[in-house]
């Protein structure tokens, strides 16, 4: 049966990428999906991106991938949380400065979202949703909305990040994935996330959940002058 590996959420995290590729390639899992967010919040933006583009993965962009390539305030208008305060604006501005020439040239060539024919249908693939990139789509999102999404987009399988809390919902005849997030969790587990999808006649999705070496993180993050967001890793938020 395919197997198909949905990753977002990155975040500079080359620790937790490190800890989920080694997973990958343990299960022997061949395609791999990126929903976005590669950069930002810690302290390897360049080489998570090379990791990406070394590993031929489909990867699409985050709302703070284009953050940082639109740059200054009109990233932060644009892209970031509205109203985020001066801690992630300092965290932004750092990543803005040290992103290279070539991380840029790489996100600069993500589409805003993929779709592809599987074994099990159409899947649609976004950042934050259908409607837009910065959109948090909860757990507990109206099934609704959900519903009209899969009915406006055709798809089977619907993928979507931004919000760093895994979760898998069927809606109607349709499976909705968030794996949550490789490099920033945000639920109260520090543990990288991500999805594996059974591409089978009905797919299922599971979450898949790794330990990854923060403290070698928190000490890139303290270094880099960012402590404070080095204190909360082992939160999980």
């Amino acid at each position: 049966m395919a197997c198909l590996a949905v990753l977002s959420d990155l975040h500079a995290n080359l620790s937790a990428l490190e800890a989920v590729r080694a997973d990958l390639e343990r299960r022997q899992v061949g395609h791999v999906l990126v929903l976005g967010d590669v950069v930002g919040y810690m302290a390897r933006p360049n080489q998570v991106a090379r990791a990406v583009a070394d590993a031929g993965w489909d990867c699409l962009a985050g709302n703070y991938d284009l953050a940082v390539l639109a740059g200054g305030e009109r990233g932060v208008g644009n892209f970031l949380r509205q109203g985020i305060g001066p801690e992630p604006r300092a965290v932004f501005a750092w990543t803005e400065q040290r992103v290279h020439i070539g991380t840029r040239i790489f996100l600069s060539k993500l589409p805003r979202k993929i779709e592809m024919d599987t074994p099990a249908g159409r899947l649609l693939a976004v950042h934050g949703s259908p409607d837009a990139v910065r959109q948090y789509v909860y757990p507990d999102h109206p099934q609704e909305e959900i519903a009209a999404w899969l009915d406006k987009t055709g798809a089977d399988i619907l993928c979507m990040g931004h919000t760093h809390i895994p979760f898998v919902r069927q809606v109607g005849g349709g499976l909705v994935v968030n794996p949550g997030s490789v490099g920033k969790s945000k639920d109260g587990d520090p543990r990288a996330s991500y999805a594996l999808i059974e591409l089978g006649p009905t797919p299922r999705a599971e979450i898949v959940r790794l330990e990854w070496d923060l403290e070698a993180e928190a000490r890139l993050l303290t270094k880099a002058g960012l402590g404070r967001m080095a204190s909360r890793l082992a939160q999980g938020r």
